[in-house]
Formats: structure tokens, C-alpha cells, sequence
């Protein structure tokens, strides 16, 4: 999980600037929930329309006497002073994690995408947007990846936020707990006390997935594990005949349980490129016996 939210560059531009004043608060809750910086596509100056016809430096500098101290915020905000703005969405240096997760399609409104809302969802993170028009007016955003349908944590003003309070209150408790790929194995069980388990062999798993996918492996399991879902809510499915006929490809499929080898055919398919989750449903618990690319196939 990430200490930044991500703006969504599709509610540029304005229809007034009064709507600064929103996203303004939203930012400021949202930092005081932990998410203490906001990425962009491209620093606010370069948008080419903030508001209609007219750009972020022609807005300050059109701005009167009068109006000082709207001029002064825009400005803080800018320098950084309200929050922090990085940009681009993905920096250089996380590239090479990342670039299974870039090769995704997103698409909004049947349009392709790989903007703010695309990258709210790898990142797994609030997406910010200004209430330019109804369409942003709402807690959650629906995208589709991959030609399937998924929800973005979302908000143009603070009452949105207050539908997303669990999400505030596993991040803090994530936060706390410090999980990395390179600690989960010893420190699982902080995480995963009631329903997830997972087999010995996810032990070296782990070390070989890129951090976009651990992130996004680890906020499915948190929503299971908390009840927020089901595992079988998300996109998955069992082997196909011909994987459970071969012995030959059955035997990657096989996962550790009491210290017995056991056939894990249920995987999750809501990944990036081809990743998967491999879990069996075991004495009211959850196993999770293999994270990581596809498994062979007859055709793959």
C-alpha cells in the first residue's frame, strides 16, 4: 500500500474556481488519514486548460486584488506547501516493477486509458478528481481492465471519504505493521489471523513477484481476510480437463497442507499478465498455496 492518492487528470477542466476549494479539503483529510502526497500525469502548469481556454498561469495571473488569497493557495499549492505533488504517475525508478502492470488495458467510458484511474488501481490508492461535472460526484469509479468491470476508491469532496473508512483504517493498520516482500513470511500471521493460511511454498514465492503485484496480491487477500469479500468474488476459476488429466502438469499444482501435498485447481485470475493466486477453501480457512506467473498448460 502507497502514501499517496492519485489525480484523476479526466475532470480537467473546471467549470469554476471555486471548485479548488473542494479538492483542496480533500486533500488536506487525506492527509491527515496517512495519504500525504498526490500524484499527477504532469505537473498542474502544464496542463494545457485548467478552466476553459485557459491555463494554470493564466488563471493566477488573471486573478485580482481582491482575490489574494485564493492566489496565494493556488500558489502554495503548486510549491508544495499544501501536499506534496509528484509526477509522472509511475516514476523512472519504478518502472521495472511495474511493467507487468503497465501492460494492462484500461478503458473509461469505452475510451482507453492509462491515466489517473488506471494507476489508482495498481497503485491500489484513493483517486482525487475536481466535481467539474456529475460523473466525478460519486465514491467509486467504475473502469474496466481488461474488459472487466473494477471499482476505484474515489472522491471530489470529504463526504466521499466517509465511504471509504475502512480502507483509511486498514492502511493505518498496514502502515504500522510495515509489510514488505521481504518480511511477510515472518510477520504473516500480524496480517492474516483468521481466515488466510498460507502453504510453506509461498516462503520463496514471494521474493520472485514484482511489488505491484505483491501490493495488489496483498490488498485481496486484507479485503478477504477482513471480510470485505469473498475470494470467490473475484475473477477466477478451476483447471481446465486437460491440466487435471496430465500428471505432468498437475504436479505444479501441488501445495502443502498438514505437511501433506494437496491439489490446488481454484485460481485467481485479477492480476497483471498472466499472475495468479492458486487458494483452497480448508477447514473454514483459506489456503493460499502458490502467488506468481502462469502455470504450464497444454497451450501456454
Amino acid at each position: 500500500m502507497v502514501n499517496f492518492s492519485v489525480f484523476n487528470e479526466l475532470s480537467l477542466p473546471l467549470r469554476e474556481l471555486s471548485e479548488f476549494e473542494d479538492f483542496f479539503k480533500v486533500l488536506e483529510k487525506l492527509k491527515d488519514n496517512g495519504l500525504n502526497k498526490i500524484r499527477t500525469d504532469k505537473p498542474f502548469t502544464h496542463y494545457p486548460e485548467i478552466l476553459p481556454n485557459q491555463t494554470f498561469q493564466e488563471l493566477v495571473g488573471q486573478l485580482k486584488d481582491k482575490d489574494r488569497d485564493k492566489k496565494i493557495r493556488l500558489l502554495n499549492f503548486i510549491s508544495n506547501t499544501l501536499l506534496p505533488i509528484e509526477s509522472p504517475l509511475i516514476l523512472d525508478e519504478e518502472i521495472e516493477d511495474n511493467e507487468e502492470a503497465i501492460g494492462d488495458e484500461y478503458s473509461y467510458n469505452e475510451q482507453s486509458t492509462f491515466g489517473g484511474l488506471a494507476c489508482s488501481h495498481i497503485w491500489d490508492t484513493m483517486a482525487v478528481s475536481f466535481h467539474s461535472s456529475d460523473e466525478w460526484g460519486t465514491d467509486v469509479i467504475i473502469l474496466q481492465k481488461n474488459a472487466i468491470d473494477i471499482n476505484i476508491k474515489h472522491a471530489s469532496n470529504i463526504e466521499h471519504l466517509k465511504e471509504h473508512t475502512e480502507f483509511f483504517k486498514d492502511f493505518e493498520a498496514y502502515q504500522k505493521l510495515g509489510i514488505t516482500r521481504e518480511n511477510l513470511w515472518e510477520r504473516r500471521n500480524e496480517l492474516f489471523a483468521d481466515k488466510i493460511t498460507f502453504c510453506k511454498e509461498i516462503e520463496k514465492q514471494i521474493q520472485n513477484i514484482d511489488k505491484v503485484v505483491f501490493d495488489q496480491v496483498i490488498g485481496i487477500l486484507r479485503d478477504v481476510e477482513k471480510n470485505r469479500k469473498e475470494i470467490t468474488d473475484y475473477n477466477y476459476s478451476g483447471e481446465s480437463k486437460s491440466v487435471k488429466d496430465d500428471e505432468n502438469l498437475k504436479k505444479h499444482r501441488y501445495f502443502t497442507i498438514d505437511n501433506e501435498k494437496v491439489f490446488f485447481e481454484n485460481h485467481i485470475k485479477s492480476l497483471p499478465n498472466g499472475n495468479r493466486i492458486y487458494f483452497l477453501e480448508h477447514k473454514n480457512k483459506i489456503f493460499i498455496g502458490y502467488i506468481g506467473k502462469h502455470l504450464p498448460t497444454k497451450k501456454y
